[in-house]
């Protein structure tokens, strides 16, 4: 079946689904959103459908019930959430109690509460990350996004932005690579530092792009392991984004797995992996 077919039938059942428990059925030009969402997901070639994250409340909780869970969740790893955001360049919104925000922000917590739960205990503390935003239509200069560092307020920031259209497991792998750009900014004051000790990491010849943002509005698909020493296609639009996505792969277990098979034949790629257990093993309280 062609991918647009399948995506619009992919569509149409999903909001088929949401019109048979709700009052009125999705407006043309929503599904219309949902299926460009769809085929703009960076992780659909690369995702297993068939991995499912648990609803973190029964399906009528409210906003505020969610929020409450999302707090009380929080708080055991020293966390706090935050339902808004302001900084420059950024925009995005604040979930209201509307059918559609209490489905996204169900959908958003499932995966970004298990996501931070996987790490362990102290990490977020010796890290400095203090909040969580949760919001939904965030973007970023013009760019839709579904997550980003704000090492600035002390934050991660995830997003709703129809989530329901794309892979599971490719969210909670933004979840891990964006925060691994806040450890990198902790690390160095810089997002985009050329660590020398990683590069020297890379087989020769391996070249780097020009930035993570140039890959965005162009139906980028985020391939695996295209070449020895990298993870993914998108690891080679630069260093900074090469050690966010081992790290994302490394953390998210739907795609650990294959990281490690890719690591037993490819020395930089193992090499990398170690590396990054390395920082994140010394930013614990177990050592």
């Amino acid at each position: 079946m062609p991918v647009c077919r399948l995506l619009s039938c992919l569509a149409v059942a999903l909001l088929s689904a949401c019109a048979s428990v709700g009052p009125s059925a999705p407006s043309a030009s929503y599904a219309q959103a949902f299926e460009r969402a769809a085929q703009q997901d960076s992780m659909r070639s690369e995702c297993d459908w068939n991995v499912r994250y648990a609803p973190v409340a029964p399906k009528d909780a409210s906003v505020a019930q969610l929020q409450a869970i999302a707090t009380a969740r929080l708080a055991v790893l020293q966390l706090a959430p935050a339902w808004t955001l302001s900084m420059p360049g950024s925009e995005a919104h604040a979930f209201s109690d509307a059918e559609q925000d209490r489905a996204g922000l169900q959908l958003l917590l499932s995966i970004v509460l298990p996501a931070m739960e996987r790490y362990p205990a102290g990490v977020f503390a010796r890290t400095g990350l203090r909040h969580v935003v949760l919001v939904k239509d965030l973007s970023v200069d013009g760019q839709r996004r579904l997550a980003m560092p704000a090492p600035e307020i002390d934050s991660v920031v995830y997003a709703d932005n129809l989530l329901a259209a794309m892979c599971p497991s490719g969210m909670e792998l933004r979840v891990h690579h964006e925060y691994y750009h806040f450890i990198e900014y902790r690390l160095f004051n810089d997002f985009y530092y050329r660590d020398p000790a990683w590069l020297a990491l890379n087989p020769p010849g391996t070249a780097y792009g020009q930035g993570g943002a140039t890959a965005y509005g162009k139906g980028f698909q985020n391939l695996g392991h295209p070449q020895p020493g990298l993870v993914s296609l998108y690891a080679g639009y630069g260093p900074e984004e090469d050690k966010a996505e081992v790290f994302g792969w490394m953390m998210t277990p739907a795609y650990a797995l294959r990281l490690e098979q890719w690591s037993l034949a490819d020395a930089a790629l193992a090499a990398k992996r170690h590396v990054l257990w390395q920082v994140l093993d010394s930013r614990t309280t177990s050592d």
